[in-house]
């Protein structure tokens, strides 16, 4: 058994997939972008934050102490980091910027470890290429239309609508939904965590 410091449903269903037994914590932080940082030192910033936080509401509620893992995926494009969007506006002006050229996806995944002493945290980064056919602005507020834009970073959803703007992709598949699961699994394992539901 582990926690989940995430409400993405995507996170939930890849987990899923595998069969690891979770709890979903709600939690709650600024996810503030920091831009003198590079984009993976904010991603990983992000995903360590959330473990923290996960890990401070299960001491607080009194919970039991499994690990807790925690994520957080953006979009890059050159030096410039997407997040959600705002409004469709924003994700009319993020589709644009990132059609016909390649971006990449990067998700940081931590894991925090609670002993009576202290909590450990474990992060890693993973990377992939994301090539996107070339978008009109027609394209772009139809697809807004979904709803599918507003919770995803980057402004669009690979497992959904948003599929059909994307020619090709060179890494994990699950890492731009949301959650890279080989390298989770790996982490699970390097930690001695059994992720195998009974």
């Amino acid at each position: 058994m582990i926690y989940l410091a995430s409400k993405s449903p995507r996170r939930t269903e890849l987990l899923q997939q595998i069969g690891v037994e979770h709890q979903i914590l709600d939690i709650d932080v600024d996810e503030k972008i920091n831009r003198s940082n590079s984009p993976q030192d904010n991603v990983r910033a992000l995903s360590v934050l959330k473990c923290q936080e996960g890990v401070r509401k299960i001491i607080s509620e009194g919970k039991s102490s499994y690990p807790v893992l925690a994520a957080d995926t953006i979009v890059v494009l050159g030096d410039k980091i997407f997040g959600k969007p705002r409004e469709e506006s924003d994700a009319i002006s993020i589709l644009l910027e990132l059609s016909g050229k390649t971006h990449l996806v990067m998700t940081a995944v931590t894991i925090g470890i609670m002993t009576e002493e202290e909590a450990k945290f474990h992060t890693i980064s993973v990377s992939s290429k994301v090539e996107f056919a070339k978008l009109t602005a027609s394209d772009c507020k139809e697809y807004c239309d979904t709803g599918e834009p507003f919770d995803k970073a980057g402004g669009y959803g690979i497992q959904g609508f948003g599929s059909a703007f994307i020619r090709k992709i060179n890494g994990s598949y699950s890492n731009i939904v949301g959650l890279p699961i080989h390298e989770v699994v790996q982490l699970l394992k390097e930690l001695g965590i059994p992720y195998w539901s009974k």
